[in-house]
């Protein structure tokens, strides 16, 4: 059994409210649940208007089955427009 975890940290630069900010991460978080088997949550930064911290955790039976769930999970991350991510790190159990 393999656990993956990844941890992003982030900025919202257009976020002008905590309510911004949590609009944003919830439809990104929301699409990364519904597409894979991952459980994501904001883990720091949360009283932050436009700095997030992010988790995203899974587990299979196969370390490269994780690792690709994660790095697409991180590509759909990279991919919105309104988030700019400064600190990525991946570890393996």
């Amino acid at each position: 059994m393999f656990i993956g975890l990844l941890t992003c940290e982030g900025q919202i630069p257009s976020s002008l409210s905590l309510k911004d900010k949590r609009r944003v991460l919830q439809s990104a978080l929301t699409r990364i649940k519904n597409k894979w088997n991952l459980s994501v949550s904001e883990v720091g930064r949360q009283d932050d208007r436009q700095v997030f911290e992010l988790a995203i955790v899974g587990v299979a039976t196969a370390k490269h089955v994780v690792e690709k769930e994660l790095q697409l999970a991180l590509k759909l991350l990279e991919a919105t427009d309104e988030m700019l991510i400064f600190h990525i790190d991946i570890t393996f159990v």
